[in-house]
């Protein structure tokens, strides 16, 4: 459902309770429309991605567009790479993490703690060079982009 004016709680509770997912327009996103940062916290989205996001053009160009779809400040989404023998370094503690390539789902699952695990979203989707290239892929993106979104936006981040 999509909505162009903000509703109250109590319909958004129903909606919810239904099923429902209401999505609002986009808006641009900067310090006074991203979200508040969490009290205490470094970043709210880890993003775990095999190809190095600044030589990558769609990498690049995913890092430029996912701060606008999920509302987000940039600086509130820190960035991992894999190092020279494909294993991540311990990731930030964050309340949602994506990873950007099933070949890395082990190596962020190493490093989290089952706390972790079991309160973090965590997502998988397609490499970059894969999400972006046509209406299906990106669809999925979005499909795992959704209960991360959620999550941010629910914890009043």
């Amino acid at each position: 459902m999509l909505a162009d004016r903000p509703m109250d709680s109590q319909r958004l509770a129903m909606l919810e309770a239904m099923g429902v997912d209401v999505y609002f327009l986009r808006t641009s996103v900067d310090s006074q429309t991203a979200l508040a940062p969490a009290a205490g916290a470094g970043v709210d989205l880890v993003v775990a991605c095999a190809a190095p996001t600044a030589a990558d053009r769609h990498g690049a160009r995913l890092r430029k567009l996912l701060p606008h779809a999920l509302g987000l400040a940039p600086d509130r989404i820190g960035w991992i790479e894999p190092d020279a023998a494909g294993e991540l370094l311990p990731p930030p503690p964050a309340r949602a993490y994506l990873v950007l390539g099933a070949t890395l789902t082990r190596s962020l699952g190493v490093h989290l703690s089952t706390t972790q695990q079991n309160t973090a979203v965590i997502a998988v989707a397609d490499e970059p060079a894969v999400s972006l290239r046509d209406g299906l892929s990106k669809r999925a993106l979005w499909q795992a982009l959704k209960p991360v979104a959620r999550r941010l936006h629910k914890t009043g981040v």
